[in-house]
C-alpha cells in the first residue's frame, strides 16, 4: 500500500530509531577497542567518562518512541516490539558494565565479562535488525549505514573527545566506515532507481528526493571523516562532530524516505 503522507507524529519515532541505531553501533565498536587492550588506564577512564552520552541518547530515543506511539495509539510506521525489548536489555546490561567499570567493582576479568555480555546484546540487536529488514534491501542498507558506519564514526568521535593515543584507530576506523558506506551505496542505488521510476509512473517525488539526499549526506559525512586520514593530520573534534551530524541527517532522511513509500 502506497503512503504519500508522513504525519508529524512519525518524526519522533524516526528520530528515535536513528539515535538508537547509531548509539548501539558506537558501543559495539568501542567495546572491541576496549577489549583489544590498546587503551591505557587513563585513556580508558576518559572513554568511560564520556559514555553517559550513550545512556542519554538511548533514554531520549526510547522516550521519543513511546511518546510518539502514545500520540498515534498505533505502530504507524513499523512494528518493533521485540526490537524495543532488545534495546532495553542492552541499555540495562551496558549500564551495569559501565557502573562496574567506573567504580572498579570486581576483578578485571569480571568487568571484561560484563562488557562481553553487553557487546553480545548489541550484536543480537544488530542481527535481529538485519533479519527483519532483509525483505527490503533499501531499508536494510540504511540500517547497516546507520548502525555500523554511523556507529563507527560516533565511536571514533568519542575516542577523539577522550584524547586517545592509539594511532591504529585513526587509520582503520575511517577506512572501515568508508567500506561500509560503499557497500550500502551499491546496495541502495538499484532501489533508488526504482524510486526514480515511480516518479514517472506514480508521480511520487518525495521518497526519491529523500533517498538521494540521504545517500548524498552519507557520502559527504564519510568524506569529511576521511579528511584527516587523507591529509595525514590528527582528527579534530569539530570535524568529527560535523561528519557525525551529516551522518545523522542522512539516517533521518532515509527513514523519512522509506516511510513515504
Amino acid at each position: 500500500m502506497t503512503r504519500c503522507v508522513m504525519y508529524w507524529s512519525d518524526w519522533p519515532f524516526l528520530l528515535s530509531s536513528a539515535l538508537t541505531q547509531v548509539t548501539i553501533g558506537a558501543f559495539i565498536v568501542l567495546a572491541f577497542v576496549i577489549l583489544s587492550g590498546k587503551l591505557c588506564f587513563g585513556q580508558s577512564e576518559r572513554v568511560h567518562k564520556a559514555m553517559p552520552v550513550f545512556w542519554l541518547l538511548l533514554f531520549v530515543a526510547l522516550t521519543l518512541r513511546e511518546a510518539s506511539l502514545m500520540v498515534d495509539q498505533v505502530y504507524s510506521v513499523y512494528t518493533f516490539g521485540t526490537e524495543v525489548l532488545m534495546v532495553t536489555v542492552f541499555f540495562v546490561l551496558a549500564n551495569v558494565y559501565w557502573f562496574a567499570e567506573k567504580n572498579l567493582f570486581g576483578s578485571d576479568r569480571f568487568r571484561s565479562l560484563l562488557l562481553i555480555v553487553a557487546l553480545m546484546s548489541g550484536l543480537i540487536y544488530l542481527t535481529h535488525g538485519l533479519i527483519v529488514r532483509t525483505n527490503q534491501w533499501l531499508i536494510a542498507s540504511h540500517f547497516i549505514a546507520t548502525t555500523l558506519c554511523g556507529g563507527t564514526l560516533f565511536a571514533h568521535t568519542l575516542l577523539v573527545r577522550s584524547e586517545h593515543k592509539v594511532e591504529e584507530v585513526n587509520r582503520y576506523l575511517p577506512i572501515v566506515g568508508a567500506l561500509i558506506a560503499v557497500v550500502c551505496l551499491l546496495t541502495g542505488l538499484p532501489q533508488v532507481g526504482e524510486l526514480a521510476a515511480r516518479v514517472d509512473s506514480h508521480n511520487e517525488l518525495g521518497p526519491f528526493i529523500a533517498q538521494v539526499l540521504s545517500l548524498g549526506l552519507l557520502l559527504a559525512g564519510v568524506g569529511v571523516w576521511l579528511i584527516p586520514l587523507l591529509t595525514r593530520s590528527k582528527p579534530v573534534l569539530g570535524v568529527m562532530i560535523f561528519a557525525l551530524t551529516l551522518m545523522l541527517f542522512s539516517s533521518y532522511l532515509a527513514a523519512v524516505g522509506y516511510t513515504l513509500v
